[in-house]
This record gives C-alpha cells, structure tokens and sequence, in this order.
C-alpha cells in the first residue's frame, strides 16, 4: 500500500559534502590521494574533553568507550606535520574559501561579515588532532525545485577526514592524503516531505557546486546525509550516502522503520510493559551449550568466553518484526552490539532453534531465565568483558522501544537500509580553533565574486551550441570543471569544437591509457590545450602527449612541446611514406580517386605517428593520389 506521506507527517533535510578541487585547507601539501605503499605509521589513542559548559559529547563517550588504537600512514613527501597534528594549521586556502563563497552567493545566501574556525569534536580516529576544523560561511538561501523552493539552513566550510583504510578488531587504520581536503557542506531546512524530493534536492545543490568549476569528481567526493523524522518518530541522520538514484529509497526505508518502531512501541503499552521490567541481570548460560552444534558459541567458549542470555520480558513475536526490508528488530539490535562492542551479532528466542542451536537448549534457556510464553530471550557468546556490554546495550535498546523511534546517528548501508552508528552529536562538541584568526569578509572581496559568477545551465546550453557544439559536448560542457576555461578561451577567439573534443574526449581516453590527469595543474593543462588549439600538438598524438607529461612531471609543457616539433619527419620522408601507402593501395585509388583520401589516413597517420599533421597528411596523400592516377 502507497505510503501516505502527508499523513504521517515526513520531515526530511538534506546535508550536501562536497570535495573542493583546490588545495587543502589549513595544509600545503598536495590535495590528492595516493595508492602506494605508505612511507610511515603512527600510532594513537584520542580521548574526549569536556565542552566550555563542563559536559561530554555523548557520540564522542561511545567512541571512546571502544578503546580502539588508531594508525595513520603518510608519506614524506606529500604529508607535513600539520596532518599528523605536530604543527598549527596554516590560514584558510583562499581559493577554497571564495569557491564557497562563489556557492552562497549562487544560493542567495546571507554571507557572514566574519567567520570564525570552530572545533568539532571527532573522537572515531578520522582526526589525528581529534576534532575537525569547520567554518560557518553563511545562512538562508534556496535552491529551487520543480514546484516548490527549498530553504537552506547553512552553507559550511570544514576540512574532509583521513581516509579509513583497514579495520582489525581494535585496530583502525587511517591514511592521511584525504584529511585536510576542503569540503563544502549545504544543510537545508527540513521542507523535504516526499521522497522523490530529497534525489531531487540533492541533484540541484550537486550543479549548483559543478558550476564552479572547482569541485572534485569521482565515487567518494560527494557524500550526502539525511535527517529523516515522522510524526510520532524522531529526528535520525543517515550518513554517508553515495548513491544519488537512490536517496529516495533511504529516505522510504527509514519512515518504514520509524512506522514499524512506533507499532512496537504501542504492541508493548498493549501488553503492559514498563522500563522496570526491562532491568533483568544476565545469566551465565555457557553450561546449556556445553556440547551445542551452533558452531558461533563452540568457538567462544573454546576461545575462552562465556554465553550470557538476557530475559526480555513480554517482546515474544516482536524481535522477528521486520523494520527496515529485510531486516528485523532482532538485526536493529544487533546493530547496536555490533557498533558498541565489534561483535558480529546476537542470538534471540523469535529465530531460535536455528544456527545450530538445538530446541533443547532453547527450552533449558528459558528455563533459566524464567522466561514465559510471552516473553523472549538475547544471548551472546565472546570473552566476558564484551559479553557483558554487549548485554547492557541490548537492555538499554530494548528499553528505548518503549520510547519508540531514538534520535540517533545510522550509517547508510545496502540498498537503501542503514545500522545504527552512534547518538545524535549535541552542541557540547563544538568549541573555538584558538589557532586561527577569524576572516573578516570585505564587500570588495563580495563584489568581484558576484560580478564573476558562473552561467547557469541554460545559459550555458545556449551559449555553447551557438558556439557550434553539438548536443552531447554541450550537455557534459555545461557542469564540467573546465567549462569556466572553456569560456574564457572561446572569448579569445579559440576554436570551440577542438577545445570540446580535447577537453571531453581526449582527456577520457589519455586518462584509461595511464595519463594521471590529476596531477596536471590548471595552467599546465591551459597550457596544453594553448599548444592543441594553436596546431603544436596534433590530435593523434594528444593522448601519448599527456601519458608522457604525467609520467615525466619534471619536464614543462613547452618542453615537450618542442620535442615533438623536432620528432617531426622531414617533408621528403614524410611523402616517401605517403607514396607507398598509395601504391599498396592502388586498386582502392583506382576505384575512388580522391575520395581514396579518407579510408588512407588513417593508414598514413598510424605510419607517420604524428610526425606530420593531419593537414599535412591530407594536402600529401592528395597530391600522391592525382599524381598516380594522373589528374
């Protein structure tokens, strides 16, 4: 049955984080990440702090309640001191900045006269510092919809965290290239109230970002997170969103488990249940599975652990409710053990007999435990000391559905479900960067922004089919990075369709033959298609000009520029070829004449490897042609 959405009262906000394609943002150091084996380690423990108020951040207690080691890999020559938290931050990158600032404006948004760098407590190892550095750059503004206009709450500037690269137990291993990268973060009012909206919304602050031209691409540089309530639930932040096709499904899934969660709720006031009743202490239960099939618990208790089993009183029938697809109130706990302890997961009574678990020590279990027809049982196998929080968090979550939905932090995982990962952040984690001097915003600064600001789609469809594009290259040209560049060229006069074809195509191809793009810099890449649009560097052998370059980073364009006009066959050499192409091909001259042309050049620039031009190529394979028929 359609959800009736209105009825239900959805709520959702969208929160966009954007890479900046500019250098890091408090660091010097390169802004791009890297495969290769790592030069060093570190090694870390981060703790939380108390806020200016006295108080703890409850989601940085549960991380630290983990009591994981954290390592960071760096590497000497692409990462300094101030990522490994050994130095002070440098001032804000200026190009990041006026970008987000570019983007306020684009959003009609109210710019802050000044913006102060504030401390976010981080505690999961993301940071080595243990906070993340972020900018408030300014408030309000729009962005507009098919039939509506959606408010924005903030427009924020903050640095992206180090890059998780392996998880071992109580070890997580980080890797720095990504930490310090500027990321843009757009936080809308919650006005979203169909699902459909929120892809939407996400697809038009996403061009809004591309229009500058300074945005990162690729899986990973734009992550999205929903704050998704229902009326009778609460608020939930789903992190860590990829996929844009389906952010409406996330969106679906969570008023599904909200729904579900709130039938809980009323199941169990029907059936008369009170917090108290919840307080139940574990039982050791190792002795019933002394001999058990189910190989989990074997493995624990001949690893040295125990099985606790907890009573939960009057959840009989409901821990095997489905609340998200696929996914029950049993798996919602489970969540919870998992995020809290590392264990993988629980058994309870709604599943069991199953997993090796015979109907015996089912019985002998709820025997133990006092456990009548409509009550359910959890237990866990593992060391005792996991045991025995991983019995805390399923009393406390099964607990809080007597509350109904929990505001809280879940990750998004498969196809549109999600886990739960920690507690709402509350204000107690936010303090001022004592590092850094406020920025103060100055109306000139404002001015020259404004008066440069990017076209919008259509202006830009328009513009570059005038231009001579034909429809493919103007729709990618229109949010590419290069297409403030392509402007600016085509102003001067450049030729439009040769800049496309370089810029959309070429760089695709020079990119799948093992050109590192990335490591191009803007002015070397403007220089480059300077030397393309002027005839320096022909087209069939653009791509082996560009796997050259970033192979040989040490050597300029103009350089290699002048090593390819030296390679260049002499026109005597170059006919000689020509000439024997055209004979080898005689019976096809004989059929066509001149039109022979075209099926040869290929043959002929593949022969000449781009020491001729095609033009040259051409105007020689034409004068052979006539010569041998004898026009």
């Amino acid at each position: 049955m359609e959800t009736d959405y209105e009825k239900i009262g959805l709520k959702c906000g969208l929160e966009l984080h954007q890479q900046l394609d500019t250098g890091k943002l408090f660091i010097r150091t390169p802004s791009r990440l890297r495969e290769d084996a790592p030069d060093y380690t570190i090694e870390r423990k981060l703790r939380p702090v108390v806020s200016e108020l006295g108080e703890f951040d409850k989601a940085a207690l549960e991380a630290f309640k983990k009591g994981h080691t954290f390592i960071y890999e760096g590497y000497n020559d692409t990462i300094s001191l101030i990522e490994l938290d050994d130095e002070p931050p440098q001032p804000a990158d200026r190009e990041a900045l006026n970008t987000t600032l570019e983007i306020s404006l684009m959003a009609g948004a109210e710019i802050l006269d000044e913006i102060v760098t504030m401390r976010k407590l981080v505690i999961d190892g993301s940071n080595t510092s243990g906070f993340q550095r972020t900018m408030l750059v300014s408030i309000g503004g729009k962005v507009k919809l098919a039939n509506k206009e959606l408010g924005i709450q903030t427009i924020v500037l903050e640095e992206d965290s180090a890059r998780p690269v392996e998880k071992t137990g109580e070890r997580v291993v980080y890797r720095l290239d990504r930490l310090g990268v500027p990321l843009i973060e757009l936080a809308t009012q919650p006005g979203i109230t169909r699902p459909e909206e929120a892809k939407e919304a996400a697809r038009a602050i996403g061009t809004i970002f591309r229009l500058t031209g300074k945005v990162k691409r690729g899986l990973g540089t734009i992550r999205q997170d929903l704050n998704v309530s229902i009326r009778e639930g609460a608020r939930v932040e789903i992190k860590g969103v990829q996929e844009l096709e389906i952010i409406d499904e996330y969106v679906r899934r969570e008023v599904h488990r909200q729904i579900a969660l709130v039938e809980i709720k009323k199941e169990l006031e029907h059936r008369g249940l009170s917090k108290k009743e919840l307080e139940q202490n574990p039982v050791d239960v190792s002795k019933i599975f002394a001999k058990t099939q189910a190989k989990i618990i074997e493995s624990a208790i001949q690893g040295g652990g125990i099985v606790l089993a907890v009573k939960l009183p009057k959840f009989a029938g409901l821990l095997g409710k489905e609340v998200q697809q696929g996914r029950r109130l049993g798996t919602e706990i489970a969540g919870y053990v998992k995020a809290r302890t590392g264990l993988r997961g629980i058994f309870h009574s709604d599943e069991l007999p199953k997993y090796g678990v015979s109907e015996q020590e089912v019985l002998e279990t709820k025997k133990i435990l006092g456990a009548k027809q409509q009550d359910a049982f959890a237990l866990v196998a593992a060391p005792k000391p996991k045991a025995q929080r991983a019995m805390e968090t399923i009393t406390e979550r099964a607990q809080s559905c007597l509350d109904g939905v929990p505001e809280e932090t879940r990750g998004a995982i498969e196809e549109g479900n999600t886990e739960y990962l920690r507690p709402l952040p509350g204000s107690a984690r936010m303090y001022p960067e004592t590092d850094l001097e406020s920025i103060i915003v100055d109306e000139k600064t404002i001015a020259h922004i404004k008066k440069n600001l990017p076209l919008g789609t259509k202006e830009r469809e328009a513009l570059y089919k005038k231009l001579g594009l034909n429809e493919k290259h103007a729709n990618e040209m229109k949010t590419s990075n290069f297409a403030r560049m392509f402007e600016e060229k085509c102003a001067k006069g450049a030729d439009a369709k040769k800049m496309a074809v370089f810029l959309l195509e070429t760089l695709v191809e020079a990119r799948r033959k093992g050109a590192q793009i990335d490591l191009l810099s803007s002015e070397e890449l403007e220089e480059i298609l300077d030397a393309i649009v002027a005839g320096k560097i022909p087209k069939e052998v653009q791509v082996e000009f560009l796997v050259k370059k970033t192979k040989n980073p040490q050597k300029s364009v103009s350089e290699l520029v002048t090593e390819l006009g030296e390679s260049k066959v002499e026109s005597a050499q170059a006919h000689e070829i020509i000439k024997t192409i055209v004979a080898k091909n005689s019976k096809l001259v004989k059929e066509l004449g001149e039109r022979a042309v075209g099926p040869l050049m290929g043959d002929a620039m593949k022969e000449l490897k781009g020491k001729a031009s095609g033009k040259e190529i051409s105007e020689l394979l034409l004068q052979e042609i006539k010569k041998q028929s004898g026009n």
